[in-house]
């Protein structure tokens, strides 16, 4: 069952009814991380389990281990049913917790972090009437900097922390980071289409870097006719299930 799952990934993965539903950007971050061998990873809000999912079907070789931190129990459930369908439970972990107050690992624990966290301010934007969805779009539990915090906090000296965010958040972004220690290295915006304002960035620091930021050339999505962009397929072969 697993072999058949993971060729089929994302498709078919378990999701609460009521819950938040992963989107693309999950996906595409699993692709722009900096993955070393080895490595030791934290996905931070990790709903039903994709990117750590997406990590490791990615980077297949690399002998990684992966910690999924989720507070809503019913996605970690979720997460936990998706890990073991495609056969991933010795190397992927799901830990139900509060980003604010992670006391499952000591300081330091992580070469990586990563993470997609909410992108709406309370307050901005449409409320959703389910409560575990409205947490998920919505800074309820953790606003943008206590994510960061508790990134900065649980990687290692020189380690890494992705995130994807709101490209018209990207001051508030790179501020946080900056502020707790993690120097922005690299950057890809993320466009529906060639001709339209970028809505989703993908930024990648590295705890007590120096400075230098690479910005990359950006993903394009759909064509014109609303197929995908053979490039964006290329980078992400996931968005094309």
């Amino acid at each position: 069952m697993s072999e058949e799952s993971r060729k089929y990934f994302p498709r078919g993965l378990v999701q609460p009814e009521t819950g938040f539903r992963f989107s693309t950007d999950s996906l595409l971050i699993s692709s722009f991380v900096s993955v070393p061998k080895n490595a030791r990873i934290l996905d931070l809000g990790t709903g039903s389990g994709v990117i750590p999912l997406g990590i490791m079907l990615f980077h297949p070789d690399k002998g990684l281990t992966i910690t999924g931190l989720e507070i809503n129990p019913e996605m970690v459930a979720a997460a936990g049913e998706n890990v073991r369908r495609l056969g991933f439970a010795e190397e992927i972990g799901i830990v139900q917790g509060n980003v604010c107050e992670p006391d499952f690992a000591p300081a330091g624990s992580y070469d990586l972090v990563v993470s997609n966290p909410p992108y709406r301010s309370e307050g901005r934007g449409k409320a959703c009437p389910d409560d575990s969805r409205n947490k998920a779009r919505f800074e309820v539990d953790c606003d943008l900097d206590a994510f960061v915090a508790t990134a900065s906090r649980m990687v290692r000296n020189r380690g890494r922390v992705c995130f994807v965010f709101l490209a018209e958040r990207l001051t508030e972004l790179v501020n946080s980071f900056t502020r707790h220690k993690l120097e922005p290295k690299r950057m890809k915006f993320i466009h529906g289409r060639i001709d339209a304002p970028s809505k989703v960035v993908m930024l990648e620091a590295v705890k007590g870097g120096k400075p230098g930021l690479i910005m990359e050339a950006p993903v394009i999505l759909f064509e014109k006719d609303n197929s995908l962009t053979e490039s964006a397929v290329e980078y992400c072969p996931f968005i094309a299930k």
